[in-house]
């Protein structure tokens, strides 16, 4: 009789818990997750946090996380499975009664672009793991944008480019700025003109800042970037993502260094969006208009690659401004319009300069 009461008390509390969990499981639980910046470069490390919050008396022995994420968002330290494009990732977590737990990854940005967590599937169980319940995330952590990394081997190749070209000559700029192309805020300097002080950012800030303006007479540069890597007649229909890549890689450098130079520069690229509307900019100088260039860079999905016939039409035909061409290729349609227009063609490809006309090579060593 006493074994039969014990395994009836035993039984009775094994059911016990199971309803126990089964009512009151998911009550006060809750998980999100979220990245530590809304932008990195690409290369760079950031880090993502999941926080499983208990705010009950009763405990959750376990809960399993699993986040699909895009396979360029690298968890290196987890145990996870990896597709043609996503990355699926698999955390535990035990919480006790009124507690929180925070566990934080160290995630490489491999590749370019804007990223989300894609989904994530949690359940959580009892002690016997006998009741299998399973919760919504409150929260994903929104998206990242990895902008494109500067191909750095490249130096400061657009000098070079001009001075060859053009040889040595003297660049005017006007002592005059125009207060419509404002280019951000600085610090306040004794003599500053009143009327350029920036009250709202001077009191946000805590400090005086002035508006800074572009100058009136400015160089400029229509910047055409082609993702075509091999000429329509070639016979190749695969597209060279890598080579690809490396391209956006070494048009980040480019227009880096006419940023640092003070050049008035806008931005054409051979694809187009989802209205088949092509990607391009306005024209601008200065910081501001650098970072909107690399978030449009950032966006490219490689998917509606844009002719090379196309790409250069879109160029300037004024012999006043400067138009450089940033292609994997070059062919007899790019000869000729480097002929027509004066401009520069910087070739990304290795020994695809068939028209000979590249006034620069810069190939990816890791490719060759």
């Amino acid at each position: 009789m006493e074994l039969i009461a014990v395994i009836l008390l035993v039984l009775a509390v094994l059911f016990g818990e199971i309803a126990l969990y089964r009512r009151y499981g998911l009550d006060g639980l809750s998980y999100h997750c979220y990245f530590d910046a809304s932008e990195v470069t690409e290369g760079e490390t950031l880090e993502f946090t999941e926080i499983v919050e208990n705010d009950k008396t009763l405990p959750v022995p376990w809960l399993k996380a699993e986040l699909t994420v895009p396979r360029w968002l690298d968890f290196p330290e987890s145990h996870c499975v990896v597709t043609d494009q996503s990355r699926f990732v698999t955390g535990f977590f035990s919480v006790r009664g009124h507690a929180k737990v925070r566990r934080v990854w160290k995630i490489r940005c491999e590749k370019r672009g804007i990223y989300q967590v894609e989904h994530v599937v949690l359940v959580t169980s009892d002690l016997l793991g006998a009741v299998r319940l399973s919760l919504p995330a409150s929260e994903t952590g929104g998206t990242v944008t990895i902008l494109p990394s500067r191909f750095t081997e490249a130096g400061l190749l657009l000098p070079r480019m001009l001075r060859q070209s053009f040889g040595e000559h003297p660049v005017w700029h006007s002592f005059c700025s125009d207060p419509c192309l404002p280019a951000g805020v600085r610090g306040y300097i004794p003599g500053d003109p009143l009327n350029r002080m920036h009250w709202k950012a001077s009191a946000h800030a805590g400090t005086f800042l002035v508006r800074q303006e572009e100058r009136t007479a400015q160089q400029t540069v229509t910047v055409l970037l082609a993702l075509e890597t091999n000429p329509a007649d070639s016979g190749r229909m695969t597209l060279d993502t890598e080579l690809m890549e490396h391209t956006i890689r070494v048009c980040a450098q480019c227009l880096w260094e006419l940023c640092q130079n003070g050049w008035m520069m806008r931005l054409c690229v051979g694809e187009t969006d989802g209205e088949k509307v092509p990607y391009e900019t306005r024209y601008g100088g200065g910081k501001g208009m650098y970072h909107q260039m690399m978030e449009l860079l950032a966006a490219l999905q490689l998917k509606r690659i844009q002719p090379m016939s196309q790409l250069l039409r879109r160029g300037t035909s004024s012999r006043e401004e400067l138009s450089l061409l940033i292609t994997p290729y070059t062919d007899a349609q790019v000869a000729r319009w480097k002929r027509k227009s004066t401009g520069l063609v910087l070739v990304t490809g290795h020994a695809h300069d068939e028209a000979q006309c590249a006034d620069a090579v810069v190939s990816n060593r890791k490719m060759e």
